[in-house]
């Protein structure tokens, strides 16, 4: 069992952290927003299209950017019908509207962010409200500088990417991976 902290408690790091809880290790997630899943509450226009319902290589074949296949591991590992299936056992009932795109039946991405939480809370996972200032190497293991230092056994940055700071998604996690070496 190790005690991992996840930094980041949007849709990525509610459903690490609640997995991670899941698999018996201890989780905590730090989030520097009040509130978790920001950036949830404001996707397909308040209405939250979770994914599409189609198979993993039609997914690809749709994927407008220079290189899809790197989305072919993380789409085989949660097709979009476990995407589904996830959602709906956990309280959110679903619907396929034009173009295969699945959205909650209430039309409220409140549903979709209220899920995750819930799935993160309902395993254990502990929260707290702080701002990471770094995330470095100790041995075989992290120290985390976020109100005072915290020392975990793995870290899981799930920050997303720089698309909207007022959700939360400032880019942090590019710097603390820059920091501890790894590319992005």
């Amino acid at each position: 069992m190790a005690n991992v902290l996840v930094i980041g408690a949007g849709a990525a790091g509610l459903m690490a952290a609640g997995a991670a809880v899941r698999q018996g290790h201890t989780v905590t997630v730090l989030e520097h927003k009040e509130k978790p899943a920001q950036k949830i509450l404001v996707t397909g226009k308040g209405r939250c299209n979770v994914c599409n319902d189609c198979d993993v290589n039609t997914v690809i074949e749709h994927v407008q950017s220079g290189n899809p296949r790197f989305l072919y591991a993380a789409l085989n590992a949660f097709p979009p019908a476990d995407v589904k299936a996830f959602f709906e056992e956990n309280g959110v009932p679903l619907k396929t509207e034009r173009g295969n795109r699945v959205f909650p039946v209430s039309d409220k991405a409140a549903d979709i962010a209220e899920a995750l939480r819930r799935y993160a809370v309902d395993a254990g996972v502990h929260f707290v409200h702080a701002a990471v200032r770094a995330v470095r190497p100790e041995g075989d293991g992290f120290f985390v500088e976020a109100n005072g230092m915290h020392r975990h056994d793995r870290v899981i940055i799930a920050t997303g990417g720089a698309s909207y700071p007022l959700t939360g998604s400032t880019g942090d996690g590019f710097r603390f991976a820059k920091e501890l070496g790894l590319s992005v």
